[in-house]
């Protein structure tokens, strides 16, 4: 018994619009995406600054506002510093190379953000500081 195709192929062009179409939704999702970054709700006016290296994986950011006093946010939520050391041993504790990311507005004092990072670096934590990029002038 001989076996017959019930399939054809079909002989002429192939229409690439609807390909091209989701190629081109799909770019530019990958493309708005990527761009997003995790950034809690709190204004904050970092300093500018060169950065030497991209964005971090850490899942802590800590956000030091100019207020008076100046209020400290551990992952959105109000932290004191006395409470702020307890956090950086259990951040050391819980991983080899742990990491927060320091986002102080430019408003605040240097001694508090040196005394933040110190503590942070006593701890066993890396702080990377945030800032916003240059504003490079024409020539």
């Amino acid at each position: 018994m001989k076996v017959r195709r019930t399939v054809h192929a079909l002989h002429g062009p192939l229409d690439m619009t609807s390909l091209i179409d989701v190629v081109l939704l799909l770019l530019i999702f990958f493309i708005l995406s990527s761009s997003f970054v995790l950034q809690p709700g709190i204004k904050v006016n970092p300093p500018r600054g060169i950065s030497k290296s991209g964005v971090s994986n850490t899942r802590f950011i800590l956000n030091v506002t100019a207020q008076n006093p100046p209020l400290i946010f551990l992952n959105d939520q109000v932290i004191t510093l006395d409470r702020l050391d307890g956090e950086f041993r259990r951040m050391a504790r819980a991983s080899s190379n742990a990491s927060v990311v320091l986002r102080a507005d430019s408003a605040v004092s240097h001694g508090l953000v040196t005394e933040i990072m110190g503590r942070a670096l006593e701890a066993g934590v890396a702080v990377i500081i945030a800032t916003k990029p240059q504003v490079q002038e024409a020539p």
